[in-house]
């Protein structure tokens, strides 16, 4: 216990991946929660989460929030620009989590940045909960990215060919 004592309650993760697409197509599938399916690695890892996602479902003030076996959380989308996103989340109303997800473009791709900061405050075990969620949110994090990547450039390679398809396609008069 007294080790547990003095381990930080702040911890920090930062992970990153080169996407292939276009950033309105990556920036569609991060800010809005009912698409988060399709790449979010939560309900993969934890099979006992239930989401339930609120109105608006995206941009400023979308919400989300959700219930599993270790407990519950709530997230929040708080800004919203067009290479940039934050939001904040709260588990077990009182674990706090700050995000910043970052869409810049390099070399015709789009770098994701993901950077989360969050803070235990639950007595005696505070700095073992920061260990964990740090080593958790990590390999999530950098699943979830990987997630994402594959979905966005599925996407536009779809919207691509759509697009092609109707260029090379006879006209039907």
């Amino acid at each position: 216990m007294l080790i547990g004592l003095t381990l930080p309650q702040n911890y920090s993760v930062n992970k990153s991946v080169l996407i292939d697409a276009k950033v309105a197509t990556v920036k569609s599938l991060v800010a809005d929660f009912s698409l988060w399916h399709l790449w979010s690695p939560w309900q993969k890892v934890d099979p006992t989460i239930t989401f339930s996602i609120g109105e608006p479902s995206r941009g400023i003030g979308a919400h989300q929030s959700w219930q599993n076996d270790w407990g519950h959380g709530e997230m929040t989308i708080t800004s919203l620009t067009n290479n940039q996103m934050t939001f904040n989340a709260l588990l077990k109303n009182e674990h706090i989590i700050e995000g910043k997800i970052t869409f810049t473009e390099e070399n015709g791709f789009v770098k994701v940045a993901c950077n989360i900061k969050g803070q235990t405050t639950t007595p005696l075990v505070s700095g073992y909960l920061s260990l964990f969620s740090e080593y958790v949110l990590s390999n999530t994090v950098a699943l979830g990215l990987n997630n994402l990547q594959t979905v966005a450039q599925l996407r536009d390679e779809k919207t691509q060919l759509e697009s092609y398809d109707s260029e090379i396609s006879p006209s039907k008069n």
